[in-house]
């Protein structure tokens, strides 16, 4: 009698099964995933959950390139039902965990791109920075599938304070082709300055192990007639130079290749005629100057130009008031 009363209970609930278990029977019902990773713009049901034959069509927008959101379970279920999925499988009460690849533009691509764009636009060639995005989290993501470089636009620099702001854009990001990303920053204007690495004394030639490059804020030397590093070798210092004194215009000079009443070699060239003699120099002057020179014998008196120690030359036919005073007579 209890076996049979056990077979009657077993068939009566076989017969008042639901619908979603007789489906089961024939396919797998959806399963509900707990957390899913997207790349596209939107999110569909057969991203949403594991079966098969679900619905790709969009129906969710997806979160931002490298961000996490969420999507309710109870949601999902209801739109499941809208589409013809009588049930799901899986914890309905709580949410889907939605996270969508994007690429992140690291610092240093946007600030290459500032320094460029501040070169180009603000004509400052070296910019130190410091910046902030305004509108966005602080890592920066575009598109998984977008490659461009990002670019700035709308860069207003206060000439005062050299504070800007920008906008950083990225080709073919619908993301930021809908709302560029706002940077506000500060530049700190650097030049390159020649620093003497020891101490100098008047007339010391400078050679590459006496100086070193640093760089300096342009405003700190305001008022200095600053010299290229690359023209301080060479240079002879006009006065003695302390160790960490920087380079200027005003410290160097060509080195004095013929002093005042130097005897000199004098080289006169013309029409094929070479003539070399001594003379005696006039004045001082350093490599590639034109001094007075005195012929000693004839007493009269040239116009060369230093081309060494002790040596200066007529090079080519000169005119003017010169070339009525000088001739190849008076260089004899």
């Amino acid at each position: 009698m209890l076996k049979q009363t056990i077979f009657y209970t077993v068939a009566l609930l076989m017969l008042s099964a639901s619908p979603d278990l007789a489906l089961a029977d024939n396919q797998p019902l959806p399963i509900l995933r707990s957390s899913i990773v997207v790349s596209g713009d939107t999110i569909s049901l057969a991203d949403l959950m594991q079966g098969d034959n679900l619905p790709h069509n969009g129906l969710y927008a997806a979160p931002a390139p490298g961000q996490t959101g969420s999507i309710k379970s109870s949601r999902i279920a209801d739109a499941a039902k809208k589409a013809g999925l009588p049930s799901v499988l899986g914890d309905v009460s709580g949410s889907v965990i939605v996270t969508r690849k994007g690429r992140l533009i690291a610092p240093e691509e946007i600030e290459a791109a500032l320094k460029q764009t501040i070169r180009e636009k603000g004509g400052i060639e070296q910019a130190q920075l410091t910046f902030t995005t305004i509108n966005a989290p602080q890592d920066v993501f575009v598109e998984e599938e977008v490659t461009a470089q990002p670019i700035i636009s709308n860069l207003k620099i206060d000439p005062t304070s050299l504070h800007f702001t920008a906008n950083l854009g990225v080709p073919g990001s619908k993301l930021f082709a809908k709302s560029p990303l706002m940077i506000d920053g500060q530049i700190i204007d650097l030049v390159d300055v020649a620093v003497s690495t020891r101490s100098l004394a008047k007339n010391d030639i400078i050679s590459v192990n006496d100086m070193k490059i640093e760089k300096r804020e342009r405003k700190a030397l305001a008022g200095t007639n600053l010299i290229k590093p690359a023209l301080v070798i060479g240079q002879a210092a006009r006065e003695a130079i302390p160790t960490g004194a920087l380079f200027s215009e005003d410290a160097v000079s060509k080195p004095m290749l013929v002093d005042k009443g130097m005897a000199v070699s004098v080289t006169y060239s013309v029409a094929g005629l070479k003539l070399t003699l001594r003379g005696k120099a006039n004045e001082a002057g350093a490599m590639g100057d034109m001094i007075s020179v005195l012929n000693p014998q004839s007493k009269k008196v040239i116009f060369a130009t230093i081309i060494g120690p002790g040596s200066v030359a007529v090079l080519a036919p000169p005119n003017g008031d010169v070339a009525q005073r000088q001739t190849a007579t008076t260089v004899q």
